[in-house]
């Protein structure tokens, strides 16, 4: 009787021997590790990583078999009867085979992806104040005394500020598409955000005193209210000068941002940095790339005042106040990061530093009408200048792996550029004592601070089969 073993051994030879047979009789067989006529590796493709493909790139379309050339190596008939030759052609095998440009094509989109978010981002101002600091040094948000019409200090008054505003973010949508390559990853991306416009207003009783003195029950006829004011500074010194409001006082803050970017992905194994091939294991590429990002912003504030008071010694009519400042920010910065991946085939984890250094063309603008007085005309000044600027940019993202092509994609991301020019900061306020009702006041001023643009992401991914 014939050993098991040996009857296994015996038809392992068979088949190897027929697979070999089988090889040699292929007319477009490839030598094993090679990429032959009928053999497409697998390719490396980080935009669906959690697919099962462990080769990079090695051709971007399979060439046609030797036989399948010129037209006239094809055998041909003549039929004397009917004129015609004819001749045999094998069959076609459709598209990406019969040109090279059709398999580069073929290829580039299978190697190709798409992602569309969500954004909810936010980019508040800061609690900066509209107005400049008391001669006191106190903090000019609480209520501090200010002179009434008879003199005396017997009126209170507060600036408010901008901690208030942008708290709850805009609406946006960023698209990204990508091609992967052997080498690396090419990735364009755009993101535009919706104007977010947000707003602090004061009507008449939010401008009322409530906590009376003896000494103010003897001015009942003046206007004895808790209002607000836009303290100034008197020719560049630290003073009491400024405008008061005691009908009402509102605050419209509008900013917007859209940009555009370029990257570069890499595959690389030197210094430290580890590219899989497939599913599995923590990635970390370098990359590098070049941004655009625009900024612009708009403050509107409206004041109103009157003092119609019977033993006021110049009764002033009801009149409105109109401040409004904009600026323009345009960013034009290389930059280069690191993209850190845990890839599983069921998600992905990522994470991606990106620092920048460029310059920021910025103007800005800054419009008065009857700020000192019902009389003062309207005055516009401006600015417009080029500076350094450096950006910095963190994401973090989570990536689950619905099917082959689509994910869903959940994440965090975090923008920061210095060097910018925000609508609350430009402001010079400052009076003249030369011309105290008409002259110019707030001005334009030459004035930078940072912008933080951050927010949830959610989106979803899909990879070309």
């Amino acid at each position: 009787m014939v050993n098991p073993a040996y009857r296994l051994l015996l038809g392992m030879i068979v088949l190897m021997s027929g697979v070999q047979s089988l090889s040699a009789q292929a007319p477009n067989a490839s030598v094993a590790g090679q990429a032959g006529n009928n053999y497409s590796p697998a390719s490396y493709h980080p935009g669906a990583p959690h697919k099962m493909q462990y080769a990079p790139v090695q051709q971007y379309y399979e060439p046609g078999p030797e036989y399948y050339g010129n037209v006239d190596q094809y055998q041909s008939e003549y039929s004397g009867d009917s004129g015609m030759i004819t001749r045999v052609l094998p069959v076609d095998r459709g598209w990406a085979y019969d040109h090279p440009w059709d398999g580069l094509f073929k290829n580039l989109a299978n190697n190709s992806w798409m992602r569309v978010e969500y954004l909810l981002w936010k980019a508040p101002p800061g609690n900066q104040l509209v107005g400049a600091d008391l001669p006191s040094g106190n903090d000019p948000r609480l209520p501090y005394a200010i002179e009434d019409p008879d003199g005396t200090f017997n009126l209170e008054a507060k600036e408010a500020d901008l901690s208030s505003i942008g708290r709850v973010g805009s609406n946006g949508i960023r698209g990204t598409f990508g091609i992967d390559f052997e080498r690396g990853s090419i990735e364009a991306i755009f993101f535009g955000m919706q104007t977010d416009e947000s707003s602090v207003s004061y009507g008449k009783p939010d401008l009322a005193r409530t906590n009376f003195t003896a000494d103010d029950l003897i001015n009942t006829n003046y206007d004895l209210s808790n209002s607000i004011a836009i303290q100034t500074l008197l020719d560049g010194q630290v003073s009491t000068a400024g405008r008061r409001f005691n009908q009402k006082f509102s605050i419209n803050y509008q900013t917007q941002a859209w940009g555009a970017e370029s990257n570069y992905v890499i595959n690389t194994e030197r210094l430290f940095f580890r590219t899989y091939y497939g599913a599995g294991g923590l990635q970390i590429r370098p990359l590098v790339g070049f941004r655009y990002l625009k900024i612009g912003e708009e403050m509107l504030i409206k004041g109103s005042f009157e003092d119609q008071a019977e033993t006021a010694t110049t009764p002033v009519a009801l009149f409105e106040s109109t401040i409004d400042t904009s600026t323009d920010n345009k960013l034009y910065v290389p930059q280069a990061g690191i993209r850190m991946e845990f890839i599983h085939p069921w998600f992905t984890i990522s994470a991606e530093p990106k620092v920048g250094f460029g310059v920021n063309n910025y103007s800005g603008s800054v419009l008065t009408n009857q700020f000192l007085s019902a009389a003062d005309p309207t005055h516009i000044t401006s600015f417009s200048r080029t500076r350094f600027a450096p950006t910095f940019e963190f994401g973090v993202n989570a990536r689950i792996h619905l099917n082959q092509n689509f994910t869903f994609n959940v994440g965090y991301n975090f923008l920061w550029a210095n060097q910018v020019a925000r609508a609350g900061d430009i402001i010079y306020y400052n009076t003249s004592s030369a011309n105290p009702t008409t002259g110019v006041s707030l001005q334009a001023q030459d004035s930078l601070d940072s912008y933080k643009l951050h927010g949830l992401v959610i989106g979803g991914e899909f990879s070309w089969p």
